[in-house]
């Protein structure tokens, strides 16, 4: 059974990508995803990473009260594959992230911003 054992570092939007830079070595960790949540009034953005030594320990890099507007820096200079994560966020919450632009996952004529919980779905 997996029960990871979680440490949370609170980050903000002005200083995740200094501190995941300083904290990040790829022989160390493994980077999973980037994680958002809309809380229906903002967002959380969590930046996810697991030990490459010790089994199931998890690091969350958590940024609370994320406005819908505001600009999300991205780390793909840091770990290049995060442009993936950071493209979803763009194109399924209609986040304003660094360099991602929007319109990768969704096509034009589709609900934009789908997960967001202000998206009115219609059928």
């Amino acid at each position: 059974m997996i029960n990871p054992q979680m440490e949370f570092i609170k980050v903000t939007l002005e200083n995740v990508k200094e501190t995941i830079k300083k904290w990040y070595d790829p022989n160390k960790y493994h980077y999973v995803t980037i994680n958002a949540t809309d809380t229906g009034e903002d967002i959380t953005i969590d930046w996810i990473f697991s030990d490459l030594k010790e089994k199931n320990k998890i690091y969350v890099f958590r940024a609370e009260n994320i406005g819908y507007k505001d600009f999300i820096p991205s780390i793909k200079d840091i770990v290049k594959i995060s442009w993936l994560a950071e493209f979803e966020l763009a194109d399924l919450f209609g986040l304003n992230v660094q360099d991602a632009p929007k319109g990768v996952f969704l096509e034009k004529e589709s609900i934009q911003a789908p997960l967001r919980k202000e998206t009115k779905w219609e059928k």
